[in-house]
């Protein structure tokens, strides 16, 4: 069950629990900053209302999201999903009375700002994973390119704009590089312990290559690999390598890589 709608207009709903109120307006804020730029690059003029659904109890989340998909696939671990083209998600974090942001899933861990900002480009994150759905492989979901999907998202988001600075960027990689023991083929790579394990994180990964992509060409042409299955996957026999000895070169030589 779905909580109250908290805001509504032809953009947006929100529904939300009264505790996740104080999302609401930083939430819509940060959505219509940013959601034109990414019609934009999906060659789009406007989009149908689009709805945001927040959750507070993780076990309502589940049950919600198991019930929409009538069985049990979605892990107990999951916090988020774009079921029904909408972004669903667990919120958990809360203000302290000095007003930090703080889990609250008895864990006594506080969020830095730029945790708080992932969670406000969610939504964003989420939309761009449908329009690549509904987009680039309609009715063929099996088709999906992983690491692009979610390189893409993490890149038009906005949720990443902090690695916009060149020494974050740097600090970021190398964590990175020194995490990354191995490589797995990409080709058909699905979510799991697949995607994540103690030899490599595909979401930093991905993110590296897309950003990559950013780097050295235009939007046109990541629209048009992006579009196309098999250029995605063609690239990605050879684009983890390419990133890394780009910015190999960009962040500690400084040489121009064409």
């Amino acid at each position: 069950m779905k909580e109250k709608i908290q805001y509504e207009d032809e953009i947006l709903k929100i529904c939300a629990p009264v505790s996740l109120i104080f999302l609401v307006q930083p939430t819509v804020t940060m959505f219509k900053e940013n959601y034109g730029r990414i019609l934009k690059f999906f060659h789009l003029e406007n989009y149908p209302q689009y709805q945001i659904n927040w959750f507070d109890d993780q076990e309502k989340f589940c049950k919600y999201i198991r019930a929409i998909r009538k069985d049990d696939s979605l892990p107990t671990y999951a916090v988020g999903t774009y079921d029904l083209d909408m972004c669903n998600q667990y919120v958990y974090i809360d203000k302290d009375e000095q007003g930090i942001y703080k889990t609250i899933n008895n864990e006594k861990k506080y969020l830095s700002k730029t945790a708080y900002h992932n969670f406000l480009c969610n939504p964003l994150h989420e939309f761009c994973h449908i329009l690549y759905k509904n987009l680039a492989i309609p009715n063929h979901y099996k088709k999906r390119v992983v690491w692009l999907d979610e390189g893409l998202a993490q890149v038009l988001s906005g949720e990443t704009e902090y690695l916009n600075d060149k020494e974050e960027l740097k600090e970021f990689y190398e964590k990175v590089k020194a995490k990354t023991k191995e490589i797995p083929p990409l080709q058909g790579l699905k979510h799991g312990s697949a995607f994540v394990n103690e030899n490599y994180n595909m979401y930093d990964l991905s993110f590296l290559a897309i950003r990559y992509l950013f780097d050295t060409k235009s939007e046109e042409e990541i629209y048009k690999i992006v579009m196309d299955t098999e250029k995605s996957n063609e690239l990605g026999k050879t684009i983890m390598t390419r990133m890394f000895t780009y910015y190999d070169e960009v962040l500690y030589n400084q040489k121009r890589v064409k």
